[in-house]
């Protein structure tokens, strides 16, 4: 069980129009003892190398121009070594804590600016413009290692995140606790729906695709004590139907799997995505988040010291 610190860290970004900023909360030692490497060796063991980056220019703010945006949004599945060599698509669906921790390290050294959808939606509404190089990164079905493995690296480089969770599937093996999602709330991560049961929405009757898609709002707010306004589908599975029951049901935007960065006020319940997947090098990575990718003579500096 985690021990959170009373302290308060405010993570800002900077926009055109000013400061977005949201409150996080940081957890004794950051957690970095509980991330593990690729070989299972703690990453408080591993010595902090010198960075060699080639920093980009701040460029300009994001802006929304008749009502759409240009804005990558990613998303994970596990943050694990997969446990079976033999399964190829868990291998895909599987970005290791090495390599995850690589991702984030240099998307903060390519001045990459993680924000919410909530940000993203004013942005398309007329609010605060977007800082440069922003992106949203977004982690499929509730796992237990997004709290256990992402969230603590999340954490020490001020990032915010989306967790799609799966309110019925919530203390089963692989999946996070309810006091697990009470508690990366807690962090300032983002809690979104991702129907009660996991089902394909397309596949089952239309009274019980909207129970799933409301019901997994109402029991997520319950747990959270938060409103949940983000909403993606199980298996990118959707129709117009479906996503006017999730329009109905009180969701602000859907996502979906289709690939793209053009963010529109007309498609917020169809939202594109990238999959970041196992095999993926720190390069892709870079080029699905929009960022420069690093140069051939950088390196990894990794966690900080404990």
């Amino acid at each position: 069980m985690r021990r959170l610190l009373a302290g308060v860290v405010l993570v800002a970004i900077a926009t055109g129009a000013g400061l977005i900023t949201s409150a996080v909360q940081r957890p004794a030692t950051v957690r970095a003892t509980n991330v593990a490497l690729g070989d299972d060796a703690p990453m408080v063991a591993v010595a902090p190398a010198v960075a060699h980056t080639i920093p980009p220019p701040a460029g300009p703010p994001i802006t929304a121009s008749g009502g759409c945006i240009s804005l990558p949004i990613l998303y994970y599945h596990y943050i694990r070594v997969n446990p079976d060599p033999r399964d190829h698509l868990g291998f895909e669906l599987s970005v290791t804590p090495k390599n995850f921790q690589a991702q984030m390290d240099w998307l903060k050294a390519a001045s990459g600016h993680p924000v919410t959808l909530a940000q993203m939606m004013a942005a398309l509404q007329g609010g605060p413009a977007l800082p440069a190089h922003a992106v949203v990164l977004t982690f499929d079905d509730g796992h237990d290692d997004f709290a256990t493995q992402a969230v603590p690296v999340l954490l020490r480089q001020h990032f915010v995140a989306t967790t799609y969770v799966v309110p019925g599937l919530l203390g089963t093996p692989a999946y996070m606790t309810q006091q697990q999602v009470q508690e990366v709330a807690a962090d300032g991560m983002v809690v979104a729906a991702h129907t009660v049961h996991h089902v394909d929405l397309t596949k089952v009757p239309a009274t019980v695709a909207d129970t799933e898609i409301r019901q997994s709002k109402a029991l997520l707010e319950q747990l959270t004590g938060q409103p949940v306004l983000d909403f993606a589908y199980p298996y990118g599975s959707q129709n117009a139907s479906i996503a006017n029951m999730v329009a109905q049901a009180g969701f602000r935007d859907a996502a979906a799997t289709t690939w793209g960065t053009q963010q529109c006020l007309s498609n917020r319940f169809t939202l594109h995505r990238f999959e970041v997947l196992g095999s993926g090098s720190l390069a892709s990575f870079a080029s699905l988040a929009g960022v420069p990718a690093p140069p051939a003579n950088w390196v990894d500096p990794g966690p900080p010291p404990a």
